[in-house]
């Protein structure tokens, strides 16, 4: 299945899942009853495109703020250009780090790694930041944190 091969049912599927789920046990079922095909088949249609790389991954979006999370920090790491996949793929497998991107070179420090760190408060992003810099052997870095959430929705590709 590639990206051109995807008929009303998988697009369909597609608009489904880029929303919420919730309210039900069974969304699979109730996306199969919405598109008039069996639960099964929409199960089997959705691994078909996690196989192919159509779908990367199924997750939840958790509201942080309403889960105890307050403190967000994007920090910024200068990192050279020979370790970027190494600390990159240390930094990615850090529960706190929700994000992590090389980016081009960035402002007076040129910071070109990017993760987003999930604390229940200040001190713990610090200690969690802090912990991650001596684990690579990085000094350079910077934080910026949150100071208000103003959207927070799900990337939409199809419309209904």
């Amino acid at each position: 299945m590639s990206s051109l091969n995807l008929d009303g049912i998988d697009k369909g599927i597609l608009t489904a899942l880029q929303g919420d789920l919730y309210g039900t046990s069974e969304p699979y079922a109730l996306i199969g009853k919405e598109l008039n095909v069996p639960e099964e088949e929409v199960i089997m249609r959705i691994k078909q495109m996690l196989n192919s790389g159509i779908i990367r991954r199924i997750g939840a979006m958790i509201r942080h703020i309403e889960a105890g999370i307050n403190f967000n920090g994007m920090v910024v790491w200068k990192v050279a250009p020979d370790r970027i996949e190494e600390i990159g793929e240390i930094f990615a497998n850090i529960p706190q780090v929700t994000h992590c991107y090389e980016r081009p070179p960035f402002g007076a420090m040129g910071g070109n790694l990017f993760t987003m760190i999930h604390s229940p408060s200040k001190e713990e992003c610090m200690r969690t930041v802090t912990r991650m810099a001596k684990q690579v052997g990085l000094e350079k870095y910077e934080i910026l944190f949150s100071e208000k959430e103003l959207k927070k929705v799900s990337m939409t590709y199809f419309d209904d």
